[in-house]
């Protein structure tokens, strides 16, 4: 093979990793979430699980569409008062799958 060629292919290779590399997103750390109280949870809708979720304040919302790296654009206050639509994450229903099994078993 030619030696400019194989240059021109190292060169090419460096300049895609120097690019893949700049494209790495930073998430705040939940550290960085101040004056957290029990009034300020909001919540909003998951489109994908078709449930409402629950952050303890905007700051954890953001940290979490940053680490999901998607937009949540649908949140209130408001949706934290519709209780039965919360998506279910407790560890009790996960020791009911014990005995009933998980959705995916039946």
């Amino acid at each position: 093979m030619n030696i400019h060629l194989i240059g021109a292919l190292i060169l090419s290779l460096c300049c895609l990793k120097a690019e893949a590399a700049a494209i790495v997103k930073v998430c705040p750390l939940e550290s960085s979430c101040l004056n957290v109280t029990e009034r300020s949870a909001v919540c909003a809708y998951d489109e994908k699980k078709n449930c409402i979720r629950k952050y303890t304040s905007i700051c954890h919302l953001k940290i979490a569409s940053c680490l999901q790296n998607i937009e949540i654009d649908d949140y209130s206050e408001i949706y934290c008062l519709m209780e039965t639509y919360l998506c279910e994450e407790s560890p009790e229903y996960e020791r009911w799958t014990i005995f009933f099994g998980h959705e995916k078993d039946r």
